[in-house]
């Protein structure tokens, strides 16, 4: 089964987008990507239209990604960890912790190590205003979450579950950490820190405009000895230090981090990749997330793709396929009507109904095997039958046809069934012979056999005189070319003459 989502990681100044296809229960191709500035289009729903302008995105399910600047992040301890409980009492414990009145919000909530909850808000107006935007320009949305929680969703789906870790996402103008342990994030927060001040610190550097500074960031052609831009680095690093010592603190996380993910547009700038691993003393893993899913890629877009940069986006898209939770705003009054929006559960119940088909297909082959066995042993007992009919005498039946064949060659040498030269049979030799013969000799036929269109009589005569006669007498036939005379022998009484003959067929 064939499923395309695209993801949209909806920033504060860019949209990025990534067209996955999902094969099967696994598996699955990035198709296309696009970037677009929303400050240069001049809005969310201007950078859509433009997206939409590539006709390959087009009426294709999304999945969104939100940036923190309008979610309200809030930590709740509730005595029970019934979701139907939570669902239903969880406003109220909301109500006096955010600025907003309960019903003009939609919250949602992941379970923390500690026991509690780390739950999300965002106000009614914008998840109206944003999912009627992308639907008027692309197709339905299927899933609304934040981006920072899908990404870290998507690498813990692979993270062993004793890992402390914090994923940075090096954006334009701030960056997002999401702090995990045992499997499970524990706070996302935004800092102040992005491509936009490490630009300006390195214009700074290097005495030259922004868009220059920019171009040599890109370029990665800004040498060392950048000493504004590693200061701006190391106050980041000093801030993320303060905010992991504030969550040990608080009790939120309860080991120290040993394990740094970096991905975003400053993933790759050297100077901060140092300032980090001085002050954590921690190797970073520079995250490409569709390698180590080992996604396939169009090969249109080999060569092209920035995984730092579109991580995000792709995380979103495999969102809808997800198989561990994360937030999700399309909910309540703002759930999918549309049939499609359950692609997780048409994907289970694909699964169901595979596993049905396959159930089935098991049962008609044992069924087809039984079927086959009753009938081959009805087959069995009807040989065994025509067998015993046909050769009463056989003592056991072996191989059935081949007795009946050997009965069947006997029977026609005996019964004149067997073919000679000229196609006569016993029956009309021995017409033949009993004709030929006078009466008044006294002869008795011991032995008869007709074979190779030559027949051997054995016999006894009152004297020699009378075999000399029915020698001249059988010669005399229409039917034989010649009759000879074997060994003659008196009988062991003494008053009969023992004979062979021996006649040869036209």
């Amino acid at each position: 089964m064939l499923e395309n989502i695209l993801g949209l990681d909806i920033g504060q100044h860019t949209i990025k987008a990534v067209l996955f296809s999902r094969k099967g229960g696994m598996g699955g191709r990035i198709i296309a990507t696009e970037t677009v500035s929303i400050d240069d289009c001049g809005g969310i729903d201007a950078a859509l239209k433009k997206i939409s302008e590539n006709g390959i995105f087009l009426s294709t399910p999304c999945s969104i990604s939100l940036p923190l600047i309008d979610v309200m992040f809030r930590q709740v301890t509730l005595p029970f960890h019934d979701n139907a409980k939570i669902r239903k009492t969880l406003a109220f414990e909301l109500e006096p912790l955010i600025p907003f009145a309960i019903d003009e919000i939609v919250a949602d909530y992941l379970h923390i190590s500690n026991g509690g909850l780390l739950v999300a808000a965002l106000p009614k107006e914008k998840i109206r205003e944003l999912i009627a935007t992308v639907e008027a320009n692309l197709g339905e949305v299927l899933i609304m979450d934040i981006s920072a929680a899908a990404l870290a969703s998507s690498v813990l789906e692979k993270e062993t579950s004793t890992v402390c870790g914090v994923i940075l996402d090096v954006g334009t103008s701030s960056t997002t950490a999401a702090f995990y342990e045992n499997g499970a994030i524990i706070q996302i927060r935004s800092l102040a820190f992005g491509g936009n001040q490490i630009t300006e610190a390195l214009a700074a550097d290097l005495s030259v405009e922004s868009p220059e500074a920019e171009q040599i960031k890109i370029n990665v052609s800004y040498g060392t000895g950048l000493m504004k831009t590693s200061a701006v680095c190391r106050r980041f690093c000093a801030e993320l230090k303060n905010t992991i010592e504030f969550l040990r603190i608080n009790n939120s996380l309860k080991s120290d981090i040993d394990h740094i993910i970096i991905t975003g547009g400053g993933a790759l700038f050297v100077p901060l990749q140092k300032e980090l691993g001085d002050t954590f003393m921690l190797p970073l893993e520079v995250l490409d997330l569709a390698e180590s899913e080992q996604t396939a890629i169009e090969k249109k877009l080999q060569g092209n793709f920035q995984p730092q940069i579109m991580n995000t986006a792709f995380a979103a898209a495999k969102r809808a396929f997800a198989s561990r939770k994360s937030f999700n705003f399309r909910q309540g009054e703002f759930a999918a009507k549309n049939v499609r929006i359950k692609l997780k559960e048409q994907l289970k119940w694909a699964a169901v109904v595979a596993g049905i088909i396959f159930f089935m297909a098991a049962v008609n082959q044992v069924l087809d095997y039984t079927i086959q066995s009753q009938r081959l042993n009805n087959i069995k007992k009807q040989i065994s039958l025509i067998f015993k009919k046909n050769f009463p005498e056989a003592q056991v039946m072996v191989d059935p046809v081949q007795q009946l064949k050997t009965k069947l060659a006997e029977n026609k040498k005996t019964f004149g069934l067997y073919e000679g030269a000229r196609d006569i049979t016993v029956v009309d030799l021995l017409k033949e012979i009993a004709a030929l013969i006078s009466a008044s000799h006294d002869i008795v036929i011991n032995d008869f056999s007709y074979e190779n269109a030559a027949v051997l009589i054995k016999g006894q005569a009152k004297n020699i005189d009378d075999v000399s006669a029915i020698k001249n007498e059988l010669a005399k036939s229409r039917y034989f070319k010649d009759v000879a005379m074997g060994s003659t022998s008196l009988s062991r009484q003494g008053t009969k003459v023992d004979f062979d003959l021996r006649i040869e067929l036209r």
